[in-house]
């Protein structure tokens, strides 16, 4: 049986603005793609507080997954006969 592994979920704020972070540096190196039929509406909507943090209030359920499950994937080690390709 396969094991399903459950993902991590930040424990502090700093934790979760670096996964902020972290998606939009590589969106900004074009290394973030997406097909057409998914939204980012949620990544649009996000604010800043005026020191620069970033304001929790206007972070949806859409965007808290987008950018857990993109540190997921990047941590992800692939199968070694993808890796050889």
């Amino acid at each position: 049986m396969e094991r399903i592994e459950m993902m991590e979920i930040p424990n502090t704020r700093a934790e979760f603005e670096y996964r902020f972070h972290l998606l939009r540096d590589m969106m900004e190196k074009d290394m973030f793609r997406v097909n057409q039929g998914i939204s980012l509406e949620g990544l649009s909507k996000i604010r800043y507080l005026p020191n620069g943090r970033i304001d929790f209030l206007s972070v949806d359920e859409q965007a808290r997954c987008m950018v857990n499950t993109t540190l997921k994937m990047r941590n992800m080690k692939l199968p070694e006969s993808l890796e050889e390709n």
